[in-house]
């Protein structure tokens, strides 16, 4: 199973990377084809509105296209089952973002059941599984 995080969504939807882009878009349809099982959160949506408007510049029609696909796409699950006081214990142990923390706190990746799906090195410093999009493609 896994916990797919902003950045693998964000390179299907701004494209600024040839290799990313084909690698992502690759495992959102392993997702769709029902060959792996993944989950995403609301944290993770929030997370995409802030990049694509605050970074990206992206007009909110094409947010809100974009967050729609992703809570649509076929097979993709949404979990919202964190622990706070856990996540604020990692922050503070950790030099990461409070949101890789909050992440992390989710019982069944903090557990390792879960293996998150991002090129964010950050998750490497905590105790959770970590794998890039490439790195499931090639076991498929």
């Amino acid at each position: 199973m896994y916990f797919i995080d902003t950045n693998v969504f964000i390179r299907v939807l701004v494209k600024d990377n040839e290799k990313f882009f084909r690698e992502c878009l690759s495992f959102l349809n392993l997702i769709k084809k029902d060959e792996i099982r993944a989950f995403t959160s609301t944290l993770v949506l929030s997370e995409v509105e802030w990049v694509l408007d605050g970074f990206y510049k992206f007009e909110k029609q094409k947010v809100i296209e974009a967050l729609d696909g992703i809570i649509k796409l076929k097979n993709l699950k949404i979990i919202d089952k964190f622990d706070p006081q856990l996540a604020l214990d990692i922050f503070q142990k950790n030099n990461v973002k409070f949101i890789d923390a909050l992440i992390s706190s989710n019982p069944q990746i903090f557990q390792m059941k879960i293996i998150i799906i991002s090129y964010d090195k950050d998750f490497d410093k905590l105790n959770v599984k970590r794998k890039e999009p490439k790195d499931v493609l090639k076991g498929i």
